[in-house]
């Protein structure tokens, strides 16, 4: 009895679907018989004819049925295994996608289809949140490594001059005291750079939009840079293709932009005689160029320059004095104004190559 109920449960489609067609075929005959027997006596059809005729509709209806029933026995199989499938993969919060095909029922066919695009999508989702999770790990532990080196410094130094106060000579305490004032800035800058690259991870940042000249900005940061690019014999020039160009945007951020690139110029770009700012209009948009023709970056490293805490340098080291967000900065600040950036270099230059919007469109704009 069980072996029954357990078979008329697993088969309960498929033993509808034959009893509805067998009744349905009956019905169908039924008809058929009756029709013929009253065209028959409207008509006076010979017997022959009749017998044909009868056959000739059985046949052909009967194949409809069998055929139409069979369709739809075929969408309720295919539907009933997608509610079944679809239950499991809510069952266990998975981003399983259903690998078969319901070629006789287009709908539960659209169905799967809008299924796997949403198992796609969490999928997406999901590694996109394990990536960032990765990446607040890495991220935690380098700011642990460049906060503690200088810390471990500071310490260090400043413990000398309170425990060997009356022993150590002024000379060495002047060095130790400078050394750990040296060590603070470095924290300080970190610190800061932080905080600037947080404001540019932040959904909810608001830019400060206003009208600036490209030129006059160019000439501003340049002019800042004088002393030290005339101590390094460098060379500072710009150009602007037209020569006024008006650009929306927040002036303070994208100042910040290019002082980060000028800055990383003047740091790593060995033995360069000049740093060069271009811009120039390109339909609705401008490209803007920092370049120089210091030494090459990678072609293994190029694609990493923006990430942050990247160092081109093999050992991570403070020798340039770089926190390696310099460059995220200016990616985060770029995309807030939905630009983009990227860099190239060989032998002869290195440009970093910023593209943005000439009208800043947005809700999260405040326009001045």
């Amino acid at each position: 009895m069980k072996r029954l109920v357990v078979f008329f449960r697993r088969n309960r489609t498929k033993i509808y679907f034959a009893v509805v067609t067998i009744l349905l075929l009956l019905l169908f005959t039924f008809v058929v018989n009756m029709g013929i027997i009253v065209l028959r006596g409207q008509w006076s059809l010979s017997l022959p004819m009749t017998q044909w005729l009868t056959f000739l509709v059985l046949i052909i209806g009967n194949l409809s049925i069998l055929f139409w029933q069979y369709l739809r026995w075929r969408q309720s199989e295919s539907l009933i295994r997608l509610i079944r499938d679809l239950r499991q993969i809510a069952s266990q919060n998975s981003d399983m996608t259903i690998d078969w095909h319901a070629p006789y029922a287009p709908k539960t066919q659209a169905l799967i289809n809008v299924s796997n695009q949403i198992a796609q999508n969490t999928r997406k989702i999901r590694e996109e949140e394990r990536q960032s999770e990765r990446s607040k790990d890495e991220m935690i532990t380098n700011i642990s490594h460049d906060l503690r080196t200088p810390l471990t410094a500071i310490i260090g130094y400043l413990g000398l001059v309170e425990m060997n106060g009356d022993s150590i000579s002024a000379a060495d305490r002047n060095k130790y005291i400078h050394t750990a004032y040296d060590k603070s800035n470095q924290m300080k800058v970190l610190v800061e750079d932080l905080f600037e690259f947080s404001k540019t991870q932040a959904h909810d940042a608001v830019l400060n939009i206003t009208t600036l000249s490209l030129g006059d900005l160019f000439a501003q940061l340049l002019a800042s840079y004088e002393l030290e690019a005339r101590d390094r014999h460098i060379k500072l020039t710009q150009m602007t293709n037209p020569e006024l160009i008006i650009l929306e945007g927040d002036s303070d951020k994208l100042a910040r932009a290019l002082m980060n690139l000028i800055t990383n110029a003047f740091k790593y770009g060995d033995g360069a005689t000049f740093i060069k700012l271009t811009a120039q209009v390109k339909e609705s948009q401008v490209e803007i160029h920092v370049i120089n023709d210091g030494v090459a970056i990678s072609s293994d490293a190029i694609g990493d320059i923006f990430d942050r805490f990247y160092r081109v340098e093999s050992s991570r080291n403070s020798k340039t004095g770089g926190t390696g967000l310099g460059l995220a900065i200016v990616k985060g600040i770029i995309e807030q104004h939905h630009g983009e950036v990227f860099a190239r270099s060989n032998s002869e230059l290195t440009s970093v190559i910023m593209t943005l919007p000439l009208k800043q469109i947005g809700a999260g704009n405040e326009k001045n």
